[in-house]
């Protein structure tokens, strides 16, 4: 860590240079940067662990709902005889939306066209 600090002091002279002269003649500006600064990389640090904790409770909801599906499937499984057969029908033809009084018939003939 203190490599690091030394290293970044003599990589940037100008900004440290600034940051002393900003503590010096403006410590409650100084003060005011440290805190948002702190603001920022506090919520960098808690966003992730906030996402961590909102996907792990959406899966856990998503594990529940499986496994009552699973559990209903397996009850309406166990209700059915063995052999039994169900039969559904629906409608043959479905209901026309529109009357057959509406609009006209047009004959369509399609015309070639003859290039030159």
């Amino acid at each position: 860590m203190i490599d690091f600090i030394i290293r970044f002091i003599k990589e940037n002279p100008l900004t440290i240079v600034l940051l002393v002269m900003l503590i010096a003649f403006a410590p409650s500006l100084a003060g005011a940067m440290l805190i948002g600064l702190l603001v920022v990389v506090g919520l960098l640090l808690l966003i992730p662990v906030f996402m961590y904790l909102r996907l792990r409770r959406i899966s856990r909801r998503m594990e529940q709902e499986s496994q009552y599906s699973r559990s209903y499937t397996q009850r309406e499984a166990q209700k059915q005889r063995e052999g039994e057969v169900k039969v559904y029908t629906t409608t043959d033809r479905p209901q026309k939306r529109v009357s057959d009084d509406v609009g006209d018939y047009v004959d369509f003939e399609e015309v070639k066209e003859k290039k030159e």
